[in-house]
């Protein structure tokens, strides 16, 4: 169900009977202020241009002359919808659209088009934006993978050219703390972890990466990444449920015992790493924590928090 908000700005009205008609179409009823039998998402528009304007003439030279009179239509609208319920917006869309039409004379000037024929054009083409709100819909866009020499940023994209990126981020967690901080190199590092992650749909180790990135002087693209994950983040838990309390009492141990061979499975099977950490708290463990060990761990991928839960075990 979806209410009629607040409507604001010029033509406000008649783009709601437009964006009204459509959302019928697609399957979503309308209900009124004065219909309560259903909980209803509550749509406002905010209409910031309306406008339909002849251009300027353009008289044609020699035989037969082609005279030309044009007009534009432009519109523009901020649409928000709200849950009534608790006050919350759920989605918000900017739409514009932009209309022209010409008509052509060999005799005089022409008309020109109805600038409110351009205007209701416009608002027509908007709609395919408002749409965004309410059906399905597909984007794609390139994202830049840096293949430097260094870091294994070539074999980094060499895995990501097959679509591995759980070996991109298998590859790259060993890497971006050592390989050269502070660098460009270190950089690029960290921003094609932060890829790597997106692709995963891992939004929350997206963001950090590219806050990493953006903080070596990533510019302007590691920024907007950051922040697009960092609403994704925001969105996911929006969505979760709130857990319930933790019951009082002391750790449950499983029976199992950590080790490490143990620790790279979980770590490379994308267990959080401060659940890795609580494991190995409360569970028995028999850790081998030789120099050799703690390399190959870190190759393998295994974070330094983790490690040092690991050498704290007693």
């Amino acid at each position: 169900m979806v209410a009629p908000g607040q409507m604001t700005g010029d033509c406000s009205k008649e783009f709601a009977d437009l964006l009204f008609a459509d959302l019928r179409a697609h399957g979503l009823t309308k209900t009124g202020g004065a219909d309560v039998s259903a909980p209803a998402i509550v749509l406002s528009i905010n209409v910031s241009r309306c406008e339909g304007r002849p251009q300027q003439a353009i008289l044609g030279e020699g035989l037969p002359a082609v005279h030309i009179a044009r007009t534009d239509g432009w519109f523009a609208a901020q649409l928000q919808a709200v849950d009534p319920a608790n006050g919350q917006e759920v989605a918000s869309v900017a739409v514009q659209g932009h209309a022209q039409k010409e008509n052509q004379s060999q005799t005089g000037e022409p008309e020109w088009p109805a600038p409110s024929e351009l205007k209701a054009l416009a608002m027509r083409k908007a709609i395919g934006e408002a749409q965004r709100l309410y059906t399905t819909w597909t984007e794609n866009r390139d994202l830049p993978f840096m293949d430097g020499k260094e870091c294994h940023m070539k074999q980094a994209y060499d895995l990501a050219k097959a679509s591995d990126f759980q070996g991109v981020v298998r590859l790259l967690k060993g890497e971006v703390d050592s390989c050269n901080p502070g660098s460009k190199a270190g950089m690029e590092a960290w921003y094609d972890l932060g890829v790597a992650y997106m692709q995963l749909g891992r939004f929350d180790g997206a963001a950090a990466a590219f806050e990493k990135a953006s903080a070596l002087n990533g510019g302007k693209p590691a920024a907007e990444l950051m922040a697009e994950c960092q609403r994704e983040v925001a969105a996911i838990q929006a969505r979760q449920p709130k857990p319930a309390p933790p019951a009082q009492g002391p750790p449950v141990q499983t029976g199992m015992v950590m080790t490490n061979d143990l620790i790279v499975k979980l770590i490379q099977g994308n267990v959080a790493e401060d659940e890795v950490v609580k494991m190995i708290a409360n569970q028995p463990a028999h850790f081998s924590l030789e120099p050799a060990d703690l390399a190959q761990m870190k190759a393998a991928g295994v974070p330094e928090s983790v490690i040092t839960a690991m050498r704290n075990k007693k």
